[in-house]
């Protein structure tokens, strides 16, 4: 944290920081009382213990550094307080976004090559029949993937053959996406105002060139309208739940708002200050001041995406307001578990080693005047019968500053620690939202591939020949090519035979019959809207030299184009479950001003029953059975909690959530899958 950032803006800090001010006029009002005891010891005092009192002075001046220490550390750990909680939000908007938005570029990537739209381009009849059955096509592909608005197909004039939102009355379009992406390699991510969207404001689009299969010139256009606005709201929605005084916006490269969670105050299309280079900024926000942070995007699998930034601003007036989160919580034990905080080690042991040498002076000074009241000096008997009254004096005022350091330094530990319990249900909260809108994506998947016009061709034919299964193959490796979330994708027919496999290391599974029962499970499904996914069990399809190893399939039922209530076979994805769900956990871990995870922070996915579906800690591998406690098993959808864990001289900081799904994913009754997020952190 920038000590001279803090200095500069510390006089609207510490306006905020009612403790910090408290202690303030406490140890002014000692200060002011120890100087008038001071003086009167020199009036009086000053013929038989003029080194004593000069001591004394020394103390003081001592005390007074000291307590400016104090203070400058009491209002730079609360700050970094709040600036890593914001951080942390602002890091996780952009990023949340980001893995949605790859998801995205894979999408238009794969839909530009569907073999129906190919088709429907080079017909080029423009048959009211013919579009309609593309209109349905994509309506069923918005079915699977709820995030988009509109999908609308352009052939290479531009002129609209095909779209969802009849209510959009475009004909053809102007936009210059066009001409870029029919020149375009691959995707095109545009945002701003379209004609394509028109009425909408900027809109989110997402194009590719479809072409012909065999030339590659380009037949069209496909633009697929991301439902921008609803995905901030359930963003916005989620993250606004750390804390109920943020703010939290996305800022393009200019720093304009391109989504806020408070339109009201900090309204879209207004531009704020970024200082990314500083560790925070105060802005002002609807007349008030704001402490901000803005962040770029990690990217996620090498995609970054448009220049964009997550930015969270929380109100200066309620950021440093003390509290427990409902914890009770022991200062002592806190004292003696805790990590101290390095600066405050050294003021306490600083005042400790004054105060020890303040109550020697008092001791020699008492003996000191025991003896001079025996002296025949009239002079110095009456001094001496004074000075005991001047040293109790001082010692109780530095037993009072003391007092005040100590209970300084216990509120600051356990605003920290009451932090942390906030900040660690917050982020498995996080993690498994993150796990779930990740999961989300595999199930939709599973699905709309299993719609691809020639795995229905092939796989209704009695005997699949060498050219077709090839040209499968090659679909496959396609798809797994934009989708690297995959280590492989298999088709099998009805007897549970590999016929292709998307990755050329996993072709010697291709003629093996499977025997899991996701197979059967999926053989039986006929509706294009289920999915099947296996148990998170060891399977020889993501294996390790040899090693089986833990993850979940997704499936969905290839069925006839002729009789969709035929099954004719099923789609396998092998999710690599152990580099991405390690991702979203240490995603989730909570950074240091640096960016770096926090010493002594671990996370991890887990079944209520003790299942690792992944942990970040190396000694505990998927498919260790370890014990929950009976506070997290106790969980339900949704919800979550966080307490204190003592282990040895250690004390750590433990969050809980239970997944809850993401939009149908997990709540519409078609798949079942209880699993909770904890994150551990060291306090």
């Amino acid at each position: 944290m920038d000590k001279n950032l803090v200095k500069k803006h510390e006089k609207t800090l510490l306006s905020a920081m009612a403790s910090v001010t408290q202690c303030q006029n406490v140890l002014t009002r000692l200060d002011r009382q120890w100087t008038r005891a001071t003086l009167t010891g020199k009036i009086n005092c000053s013929r038989i213990a003029q080194t004593l009192i000069d001591f004394i002075i020394t103390t003081q001046d001592n005390f007074a550094s000291l307590q400016t220490t104090l203070l400058d550390t009491l209002v730079l750990e609360s700050t970094q307080k709040v600036v890593l909680e914001i951080s942390a939000v602002a890091q996780v908007a952009i990023d949340i976004l980001k893995r949605n938005l790859f998801e995205r570029t894979a999408d238009v990537g794969f839909l530009a090559t569907d073999d129906e739209l190919v088709r429907f381009l080079l017909d080029g009849q423009g048959h009211m029949e013919a579009a309609q059955i593309i209109e349905d096509r994509l309506r069923e592909y918005r079915e699977k993937y709820t995030v988009y608005d509109e999908i609308i197909v352009l052939d290479d004039q531009g002129r609209v053959r095909a779209h969802l939102d009849h209510e959009n009355r475009i004909t053809r379009t102007a936009d210059p996406l066009f001409k870029e992406t029919l020149a375009a390699d691959s995707y095109v991510e545009t945002y701003r105002e379209s004609d394509l969207a028109p009425g909408r404001g900027d809109a989110l689009i997402y194009s590719q060139a479809i072409r012909h299969p065999d030339s590659g010139v380009p037949l069209g256009v496909l633009c697929l309208v991301f439902d921008f606005a609803g995905e901030m709201a359930g963003i916005f929605e989620n993250l606004a739940q750390s804390s109920e005084d943020i703010i939290i916006m996305i800022l393009d490269e200019s720093g304009k708002a391109i989504a806020s969670s408070d339109p009201a105050k900090a309204p879209a299309g207004r531009t704020y200050a970024m200082a990314r280079n500083d560790d925070f900024h105060l802005e002002q926000i609807a007349g008030e001041p704001y402490l901000a942070k803005t962040l770029a995007t990690n990217g996620y699998q090498g995609f970054f995406g448009l220049p964009w930034y997550g930015h969270v601003a929380k109100r200066v007036t309620t950021a440093f307001r003390n509290g427990s989160n409902g914890h009770g919580l022991d200062e002592r034990t806190i004292r003696q578990n805790a990590i101290f905080s390095g600066r405050l080690v050294q003021v306490e042991e600083a005042s400790e080693n004054v105060l020890s040498d303040l109550e020697l002076v008092v001791q020699n000074g008492e003996i000191m005047a025991a003896k001079k009241s025996l002296q025949a000096d009239l002079s110095e008997r009456v001094e001496a019968q004074a000075l005991p009254y001047v040293l109790n004096e001082v010692k109780k005022i530095g037993d009072q500053v003391q007092h005040v350091f100590q209970t300084s330094t216990d509120a600051l530990l356990k605003l920290v620690t009451s932090s942390r319990l906030h900040d660690v249900r917050f982020l498995a909260q996080l993690a498994i939202d993150i796990m779930d809108r990740n999961l989300y994506e595999r199930a939709n998947d599973c699905r709309w591939w299993a719609l691809t016009s020639d795995f229905r061709h092939f796989l209704d034919k009695p005997v699949l020949p060498p050219d077709e299964r090839d040209r499968m193959r090659e679909i496959l490796a396609y798809i797994n090519s934009l989708y690297t979330v995959y280590t492989n994708l298999f088709v099998y027919d009805t007897s549970g035979t590999i016929l292709a496999c998307s990755n050329p290391d996993e072709n010697h599974h291709v003629g093996r019959v499977l025997q899991a029962d996701f197979v059967s499970r999926t053989l039986r499904l006929v509706d294009s809207q289920h999915y099947c996914v296996s148990g998170f069990e060891p399977t020889d399809l993501y294996a390790t030299d040899g090693a089986p190893r833990r993850t979940y399939i997704y499936n969905a039922s290839i069925t006839s184009l002729a009789d969709p209530g035929t099954v004719l076979g099923g789609i396998g994805i092998v999710f690599d479950s152990e580099p991405q769900f390690l991702s979203m956990l240490r995603d989730c871990l909570p950074r240091d001003g640096q960016g770096d995870i926090l010493n002594g922070s671990e996370g991890m996915f887990v079944t209520p029953g003790g299942l690792v579906i992944a942990s970040t800690n190396p000694d505990i591998a998927p498919g260790d059975v370890v014990d929950v406690s009976q506070i997290f098993c106790q969980l339900t959808c949704g919800q979550f909690t966080s307490h204190l864990v003592a282990e040895d001289d250690r004390l750590y900081a433990v969050g809980c959530a239970h997944s809850a799904g993401y939009r149908e994913y997990k709540r519409d009754g078609v798949y079942a899958n209880d699993l909770l997020s904890v994150i551990r952190v060291r306090i």
